[in-house]
């Protein structure tokens, strides 16, 4: 079942929010799938096929790191879990599908996909009804990959009383087909105008041009201490 509301954190976009993880049709939400049935990353050995990949920055025990509970799959010290109660995934405008993508990934068993629709522009994130603090975490992590050059102009922005803009290009994307692995200075959205100790919109991805049927792969989205 589906049903339309504004993102809170972006009034002037029309949202489709999606429950839980991903939305495999257009407006339509995929009924909670339960609790994942393959074993954590750092747990996969002999016994249970081949290990899974860590991503370029595996979890150590001991190390400060947060969840977001999208494009993750690895090991934490804190996770916030996506529950469409007070903690959303939206698709601004329906500018985008999604699929799970089981071959292309970066860590654990899946990535996503987002395939670009006919809007001219591709936006979506996270929200959280109440603002948290992440004043003391260092660095936001994410891989991207494309090989669609109207995917260039891909920015972050943060929700936290003002909205921070990080363009992705000063970080080291580009569309050329290879994966980027991005780490983004939680200062530098502090810098932007974001409070960050009272953040409401911790991911929010939006992209500046895209055609019908241009591609993005996503993984290895987290928060850290750095």
């Amino acid at each position: 079942m589906s049903r339309m509301q504004t993102a809170p954190h972006m009034t002037f976009f029309a949202t489709t929010p999606l429950c839980l993880l991903l939305a495999l049709t257009l407006c339509a939400c995929r009924e909670d799938p339960g609790a994942a049935a393959y074993p954590a990353a750092d747990t996969a050995g002999a016994d249970t096929g081949p290990a899974l990949p860590q991503g370029p920055d595996p979890f150590q025990e001991g190390e400060k790191r947060l969840d977001l509970g999208l494009y993750y799959e690895g090991g934490s010290s804190e996770r916030v879990e996506i529950n469409d109660v007070d903690t959303h995934y939206y698709i601004y405008e329906a500018t985008y599908s999604e699929k799970v993508e089981l071959q292309d990934i970066v860590e654990g068993r899946e990535a996503a996909k987002l395939e670009v629709n006919d809007k001219g522009w591709l936006g979506g994130g996270l929200t959280w009804d109440s603002p948290r603090d992440l004043s003391g975490w260092g660095v936001l992590a994410i891989s991207l990959r494309s090989g669609d050059p109207g995917l260039t102009e891909l920015a972050l922005h943060m929700q936290a009383g003002a909205e921070a803009v990080l363009p992705l290009a000063g970080y080291g994307w580009t569309p050329d087909g290879q994966w980027h692995h991005l780490r983004v200075p939680m200062a530098d959205f502090a810098a932007g105008g974001a409070n960050l100790s009272a953040v409401t919109g911790p991911y929010v991805l939006i992209g500046a041009g895209g055609a019908p049927g241009d591609t993005l792969t996503i993984d290895d989205l987290y928060i850290e201490e750095g």
